[in-house]
């Protein structure tokens, strides 16, 4: 029987990256948790040492949200049993690649995760929401939905379908109780393949980078304060403004150069150290890889 008075917060893609910082951010403020992510990525422990160190309610579950019925069932046991006050799709997939040479269930577990999973939870969460004095929908985008990116064609797509998702949904509930935001940050250091190809481009994007924890601390901020659009950082702000200014045939021209060499180093990369091993997307499946311009 659920609680009416407790109220919670749902994160997917809770166990590394951006998503952990937001578990963190939000607990250090407080608030009761509902985590979800992959199995194996040690999500018992993080809940545990959230709950002992700032005294709060953590459940979490691990499951696969490519999968509809995984999604439909887990919301289903989040709404049974949980007040819901506040929802932050996070999770999400991305990476460089050649399209003709990226595995057709990459990407269709790219579409499924970033547009599929981060859809139906929304839609199945919602009502739960509504019947909160006050509530929260925080939908996690990136720079990249600002302009198509070659090289990476799916991802940016995928993030800008959550942007404009959002604010379509956010004008649609303007008169409600429900406060609903996207973020759209910039690079973020959230593993070290992350890392790796972050820190093979150029002085100007590396200016651009900030930590998860960082960003999750002025998104959940801005989120309570009932912002609409987050673009975290001036580095970030800037970049969002010349990507608009900047002619669209550009910007693909300027994404052509940058992330063309960025995947002619990863395919040499992995020929020589990841012979005879899966691809790096089967590795991490569904790892949170939020924002990688």
């Amino acid at each position: 029987m659920k609680n009416p008075n407790c109220l919670y917060t749902l994160i997917t893609g809770a166990s590394t990256g951006l998503g952990k910082a937001f578990a963190i951010e939000c607990a250090r403020r407080k608030m009761n948790l509902i985590l979800i992510s992959l199995p194996d990525e040690n999500l018992a422990k993080l809940s545990e040492i959230l709950k002992q160190t700032y005294n709060i309610e953590v459940y979490y579950k691990e499951t696969n949200l490519t999968d509809r019925k995984a999604v439909v069932d887990f919301a289903n046991w989040a709404t049974d049993n949980f007040s819901i006050n506040t929802l932050i799709n996070n999770a999400g997939i991305g990476g460089t690649q050649h399209f003709i040479d990226a595995d057709p269930d990459y990407l269709d577990n790219m579409i499924q995760l970033n547009i599929r999973a981060m859809t139906l939870l929304t839609r199945l969460i919602l009502p739960e929401l509504k019947t909160q004095g006050k509530a929260y929908i925080l939908n996690v985008s990136s720079l990249a939905a600002f302009s198509p990116v070659p090289y990476k064609t799916i991802y940016p797509a995928t993030k800008a379908f959550i942007y404009h998702f959002t604010r379509g949904l956010e004008a649609e509930l303007k008169d409600s109780s429900i406060s609903v935001c996207v973020l759209n940050p910039g690079p973020i250091m959230t593993n070290s393949d992350v890392s790796k190809r972050i820190n093979g481009q150029s002085f100007y994007i590396k200016l651009s980078i900030m930590s998860p924890e960082k960003i999750a601390r002025i998104a959940v901020k801005k989120l309570l304060r009932g912002k609409s659009v987050i673009i975290p950082g001036f580095m970030s702000q800037l970049n969002a403004f010349f990507i608009r200014l900047v002619p669209e045939n550009f910007r693909i021209f300027v994404g052509t150069r940058i992330f063309k060499r960025e995947n002619g180093k990863k395919r040499i990369h992995e020929n020589i150290d990841n012979r005879g091993k899966q691809p790096a997307w089967k590795q991490s499946d569904q790892k949170t890889v939020a924002s990688q311009l």
